[in-house]
């Protein structure tokens, strides 16, 4: 089972932005999003973080932000379920894009692993 991680990487709206503090929010949040994610693959599920694209950026760095959100996009769009940690502007488009898919959305791993997800 793939589960794509849904979590903020910068932790303001996107207009709203400090640019100074960017790069902090980004690492920590990326920090929490890989903590669960590893905590899923234990568990034997595959996990995506869509913030793990910053590698690519660092060959490739003249992406522009939409380039890396269409890299994740891509990857929900073939994931079997979306763990959502917290909300942003960013995770609610995830959200719709799941719904719109059917692909199941969950806030909780007991739900997601001891409830609802197939057997695997």
């Amino acid at each position: 089972m793939r589960i794509y991680i849904a979590g903020p990487l910068s932790s303001k709206e996107k207009e709203d932005r400090n640019p100074s503090k960017v790069v902090v929010d980004y690492i920590a949040n990326l920090n929490i999003m890989c903590q669960i994610a590893s905590e899923i693959r234990r568990l034997g599920y595959f996990p995506y973080v869509p913030g793990m694209d910053l590698m690519l950026g660092l060959v490739n760095g003249d992406w522009e932000e939409e380039d890396y959100r269409g890299i994740g996009m891509s990857f929900l769009e073939v994931c079997d379920a979306v763990y959502v940690i917290a909300g942003s502007w960013g995770v609610q488009k995830e959200i719709d894009r799941a719904k719109e898919l059917g692909i199941p959305v969950f806030y909780n791993m007991n739900e997601m692993f001891y409830e609802k997800a197939p057997n695997v």
